[in-house]
């Protein structure tokens, strides 16, 4: 055989070659965090796992999934202490499950992180909480007053169960259980190629339209007479199904509004300290108080993102539910009230709420309705103003997923 025939063999039994996906430097991971982090209590060398929260493309196809695991060592790790000695926490990030499970090598650093304060997570993707002064213990006693005022507990006792020996301690590096961030590729991502190419989908995209029952599209006021937050979800299962739905997918029962919360609750608000367990304002649906309220705190009790659920039907396995986010607080000693301000954009807590609970692996997403007489704007009977496209997501409580394992295992 001559030379040229024995090269065109082999090129022929070697094939095409196979070109591996890849994602440039730079590009972003949507991500969350299933279990809370913090720094000083997790020791150096240990290893976390996260989820992405959005599928990956390449070449127009999927090439990691949404709610992939992926690994990261913790390389720093120190407490806050007094003085204002500040927290510090810094994650390497190892790897990522791709398509097929198979685990790829990443380099990447934390870009973004959900209620990050300005200047806390460094260029390195170093988390450092903000130191605290001297200056913020006179703010705080004027806050602790206002607030005391205007929710009738009193300034001592708030100001008290503030705690003033904080005000001179360094923040703590948190990260809170659910809390989402992105990481950004600092060198390419090359992935296996999937078996089949599908398109990059967010899992709480559904464009199929479910039949409901014809409930009222609205909570209100204890009268009945004002209308209060819109319905936007609907669940079917059980009160313990859906109990373990939210804690798995990082959200906490709110307490009941007693004295002792609510002074707790307006301690952490002045000095912007996590409540995870805040009470809520009750509204009213079908003639009712809510059933179950919900929450997922941030690093501050001044935001947070929950939900309020009610019975809808007489089997308890349907529930109407009203979700939305509160950005921040309107205190009126006048009025003697503090109230919190939530963000306009109710169908972003909607889904935000159904990519949580997707990510816990607890529920499936149905589809979407639209109940009658949905509004697509107005304002609450608490003066918020909202806006949204009308429509309900619906979830079903199914089995859970097996929870794995968050530190030195694999989901």
């Amino acid at each position: 055989m001559t030379p040229a025939l024995l090269a065109l063999g082999l090129l022929v039994a070697q094939g095409p070659r196979q070109v591996r996906p890849s994602l440039p430097a730079g590009t972003a991971i949507p991500i969350r965090f299933p279990h809370s982090i913090e720094g000083g209590r997790e020791k150096i060398g240990t290893v976390v796992l996260l989820q992405t929260t959005a599928p990956l493309e390449a070449s127009g196809c999927a090439v990691v999934p949404a709610f992939a695991p992926v690994a990261a060592t913790v390389v720093v790790s120190r407490p806050a202490r007094s003085f204002g000695r500040r927290g510090r926490l810094e994650l390497r990030f190892d790897s990522l499950a791709a398509t097929g499970r198979v685990w790829v090598p990443v380099a990447a650093v934390l870009d973004s992180l959900e209620w990050a304060a300005r200047g806390t997570l460094t260029p390195q993707g170093e988390l450092i909480e903000k130191r605290r002064s001297l200056r913020g213990v006179v703010g705080t006693a004027g806050a602790a007053g206002l607030a005391g005022a205007a929710t009738g507990i009193g300034i001592v006792p708030v100001f008290v169960l503030t705690g003033v020996n904080l005000a001179l301690r360094g923040g703590r590096a948190h990260i809170l259980a659910g809390q989402r961030g992105r990481l950004r590729l600092t060198v390419p991502l090359e992935v296996p190629a999937p078996e089949r190419c599908e398109p990059a989908v967010d899992p709480w995209v559904s464009t199929v339209v479910t039949a409901v029952p014809a409930l009222p599209p609205e909570a209100t006021d204890k009268r009945g007479t004002s209308a209060a937050d819109p319905i936007n979800l609907l669940f079917r299962g059980t009160p313990v199904e859906l109990d373990s739905a939210f804690h798995r997918a990082g959200w906490a029962a709110a307490k009941r509004s007693t004295i002792g919360a609510l002074a707790v609750e307006t301690g952490a608000i002045v000095l912007q300290t996590s409540d995870t367990a805040a009470p809520m304002s009750h509204e009213y649906y079908l003639g009712r108080v809510e059933d179950m309220r919900f929450e997922r705190a941030s690093l501050s009790a001044r935001a947070r993102h929950h939900v309020r659920l009610w019975r809808a039907d007489g089997t308890d396995t349907l529930w109407a539910a009203a979700a939305t986010e509160d950005i921040g607080v309107l205190v009126s000693a006048r009025r003697g009230a503090i109230t919190h301000r939530i963000a306009a954009d109710i169908d972003r807590e909607r889904d935000l709420l159904v990519g949580d609970l997707l990510a816990g692996g607890c529920v499936v997403l149905e589809g979407y309705a639209t109940l009658p007489g949905a509004r697509h704007a107005g304002t609450s009977v608490a003066r918020q103003p909202f806006v949204t496209d009308g429509r309900v997501a619906v979830l079903r409580a199914v089995r859970c997923r097996a929870p794995g394992t968050i530190r030195g295992g694999a989901l």
